[in-house]
C-alpha cells in the first residue's frame, strides 16, 4: 500500500500546501514521508523473514546434531558392552534381537553351560611319574583351634602331586604326609610343605611366573598361557590365570591394608591423584596415594572426595600434594601443596586465547616464569646459601602477591587469578618444608602404567577384576620401591604368611631370603 496526493479536480482543497490539520505542513511532504516509511517497514519485514528462516535452519541443524550425538553415544555404549559382555549376555542379546515369541509358544530351552554335546572335554592329565619326593610331617597343633593332634600311622599316607618350575624346567613333586586329626575339633590337620600349595596341581613358581608376565611385562591374559606352553611345555587355560590373579589379590589384602595405614600415618608428603577407568562398560576411577616408599591404589566407582578421606582418615595430619581438584578441599591435613606444574600448564594453554602484548598475555607469562623459578629453587636448594635462599623465598612470595593484584579483563585470566586466590596458602608450602615438592609429578608417574594399560585394554569387565588389580599393583609397586623383585614377591604371597611377606617387603637386604 502506498499513499497518493489529493486528486486534482474542480473540488480540490485549497489548503493542500499548508493543511491546518497537519500543523501547517504540505500534504505532499506528508505523503512522501509515509511512502518512505512504508519502504523501510517492508525492508525490515524482509530482514525479519530472512532471520526467521535462518533460525529455523539452525534449529533443524541443532536437532539433527542432537540425534547424531545420541546415536553416537548409544553406539559407543553398545560397543563397550559388547566388548566386555559375557557369553550369557551375548546369547541373551541375540535371542532378544530375533522375532518376538507368539502368545502360547513354549520358551526356548536354557542352554547348558559348557562345551556342546559330543565335544571332547579338556582336562589336565595326572602325572604318572614324579621327580622328587618330599615327606611332610604332621602338625603338632591344629591350625584352626590350636588343639592337640593325633597321627594315625595305620592309615595310608596322603599323596599330593604338584607340577611346578624348578631350575628353569617343569618339575613334578610328590608331597607325602601322614593322616592326622585334631582331638578337639575333629578336623583333619595338615600343613603345606616347602613350596607347596595345598589342593593345587600347579605350584607357586609357575603361578608367580604367569602373573609376572601378566602384571609386570604386560602380556595379555590370553597370550600368557601360550608363552608358558612355548617356554615350559605346560598348558593351562586363560581362566586359570584369572583365578591365580584373584587368589594372589586375596593373599595380598593384609599387605594392602598395612600399606594404606603407613601412607595415612606418614609424616612425609603424600601425593594424591586419580584417573578414570572403565569397568563393566561404566565410568569408574583409580585413586592413588603415594609417598616415596609406599604406594596405595584404590578402585572405586565414584570420584567424590570421600574416597580419599576414607583412605587417609579424618585425622590425617601430614602434607597433601594434589592438583586443584576440589574433592581434596574437605580433606583434613596439616598443609596442602597445590601442583605448580598444573598451574603453568593451564597458563600456557589459556595464553593462546589472549591477545599478544595485552595485560592478560603478560599475566600468563608471569605465572609461567614464577612457576619455573620456584621449581628451579627447589631443585637447587641444597646448593644455595641461607642468604640466597631467604632472598629467593621472599621474591617468590612477593611475586605471588603481585599476581593476585593484577588488573585483568580476559575471562580465562580472571578464572586463573581466582584459582590462585582460592588456594593462595597452598602454592608455596614447599618453601617452609624442604621435603615437600612443588609439583605432583610423583603421582602422575605412578598413574602412567594405568593410563597406558587403559589405552590398550579399555578397562575391565567386572569390578572384582579391577579391585584385584588395584591390590596387586599396591604390593608390587611398593615392593619395587624397597628394592624387591616382583617374581619373588608373588612367590612369597602364595607360600608365606602375611607377617613374613610384610617383613620381606619392608626389610633390608638381609631379609631377601626370608
Amino acid at each position: 500500500m502506498s499513499f497518493s496526493f489529493y486528486p486534482r479536480h474542480e473540488h480540490g482543497c485549497p489548503q493542500v500546501g499548508h493543511c491546518p490539520h497537519l500543523g501547517g505542513a504540505a500534504l505532499g511532504l506528508v505523503v512522501l514521508a509515509a511512502n518512505e516509511n512504508e519502504e523501510t517497514r517492508d525492508q525490515l519485514y524482509r530482514q525479519l523473514d530472512a532471520a526467521r528462516e535462518s533460525v529455523s535452519d539452525l534449529v533443524a541443524e541443532v536437532e539433527s546434531l542432537k540425534k547424531q550425538l545420541a546415536q553416537a553415544k548409544l553406539e559407543l555404549k553398545l560397543e563397550r558392552q559388547t566388548k566386555f559382555a559375557t557369553n550369557r549376555q551375548k546369547h541373551t542379546d541375540n535371542n532378544s534381537a530375533g522375532s518376538p515369541a507368539s502368545p502360547g509358544s513354549r520358551p526356548a530351552p536354557k542352554r547348558k553351560r559348557g562345551a556342546p554335546v559330543g565335544h571332547p572335554g579338556w582336562y589336565r592329565p595326572t602325572p604318572t611319574v614324579y621327580d622328587r619326593l618330599v615327606e611332610v610331617a604332621a602338625p603338632q597343633h591344629c591350625l584352626d583351634c590350636q588343639g592337640p593332634v593325633s597321627v594315625y600311622e595305620s592309615l595310608p599316607k596322603s599323596d599330593h602331586l604338584q607340577e611346578d618350575l624348578r631350575e628353569g624346567r617343569l618339575h613334578v613333586t610328590l608331597f607325602r604326609r601322614p593322616q592326622a586329626r585334631c582331638r578337639a575339633c575333629r578336623r583333619w590337620a595338615r600343613v603345606a610343605g616347602e613350596g607347596e600349595i595345598l589342593d593345587s596341581r600347579i605350584g607357586p613358581h609357575l603361578r608367580a611366573t604367569a602373573l609376572y608376565l601378566r602384571h609386570e611385562i604386560g602380556i595379555s591374559a590370553r597370550k600368557v598361557p601360550r608363552a608358558i606352553e612355548d617356554l615350559f611345555r605346560f598348558r593351562f587355560a586363560p581362566a586359570t590365570l584369572l583365578k591365580f590373579e584373584q587368589l594372589l589379590a586375596d593373599e595380598a589384602q593384609p599387605a594392602v591394608d598395612d600399606i594404606r595405614k603407613k601412607v595415612a600415618s606418614s609424616d612425609e608428603a603424600v601425593h594424591a591423584d586419580e584417573t578414570y577407568w572403565t569397568a563393566d562398560a561404566q565410568r569408574s576411577y583409580f585413586w592413588i596415594h603415594a609417598t616415596e616408599k609406599y604406594i596405595h591404589f584404590q578402585f572405586d566407582t565414584t570420584r567424590a572426595g570421600e574416597v580419599s578421606r576414607d583412605i587417609l582418615g579424618e585425622d590425617f595430619v601430614g602434607t597433601l600434594v594434589t592438583d586443584c581438584y576440589s574433592a581434596y578441599d574437605a580433606q583434613g591435613a596439616q598443609a596442602k601443596q597445590k601442583c605448580l606444574a598444573h598451574l603453568a600448564r593451564t597458563a600456557r594453554d589459556w595464553q593462546k586465547l589472549s591477545e599478544a602484548g595485552s595485560a592478560d598475555y603478560r599475566f600468563f607469562d608471569a605465572i609461567k616464569s614464577w612457576v619455573q623459578r620456584g621449581c628451579k629453587f627447589q631443585s637447587e636448594r641444597g646448593q644455595l646459601s641461607r642468604k640466597k635462599q631467604a632472598a629467593e623465598m621472599a621474591w617468590l612470595r612477593r611475586k605471588l602477591q603481585r599476581l593476585l593484584g593484577c588488573g585483568l579483563s580476559h575471562e580465562k585470566a580472571l578464572t586463573l587469578q581466582e584459582r590462585i586466590k582460592r588456594y593462595r596458602d597452598c602454592w608455596l608450602v614447599f618453601l617452609d618444608d624442604p621435603r615437600v615438592p612443588p609439583t605432583n609429578n610423583h603421582a602422575e608417574r605412578c598413574l602412567r602404567p594405568l593410563v597406558i594399560l587403559r589405552k590398550i585394554t579399555f578397562g575391565h569387565r567386572t569390578h572384582a577384576g579391577a579391585q584385584a588389580m588395584a591390590r596387586i599393583m599396591t604390593v608390587k609397586e611398593t615392593a619395587k620401591r624397597h628394592g624387591r623383585k616382583v617374581l619373588d614377591l608373588f612367590y612369597r604371597l602364595f607360600t608365606r604368611p602375611p607377617d613374613r611377606v610384610l617383613r620381606y617387603i619392608y626389610g633390608g637386604p638381609g631379609m631377601a631370603g626370608s
